[in-house]
């Protein structure tokens, strides 16, 4: 199968739906956008403010980004 390049602007955008929509899940967006999970994680990674939209329309820490690093022993 051949890998898809996609543009800067279609991540950004991606991302962007990721995080204000309330309550989205990566699988749910990454289904709707055709795109498999991982990539779209990758996306949230680089582009990702670390801010989502929870179910009841507030802005909270997104899941997928700690809000601190924890050093590994």
């Amino acid at each position: 199968m051949a890998r898809k390049n996609y543009s800067e602007e279609f991540r950004r955008q991606a991302v962007d739906l990721y995080e204000s929509t309330p309550g989205a899940t990566v699988r749910g967006i990454a289904e709707d956008l055709g795109i498999v999970r991982g990539t779209l994680r990758g996306w949230i990674d680089a582009y990702g403010t670390g801010k989502k939209t929870a179910p009841d329309g507030t802005r909270t820490s997104s899941p997928l980004r700690p809000t601190t690093a924890t050093p590994h022993a």
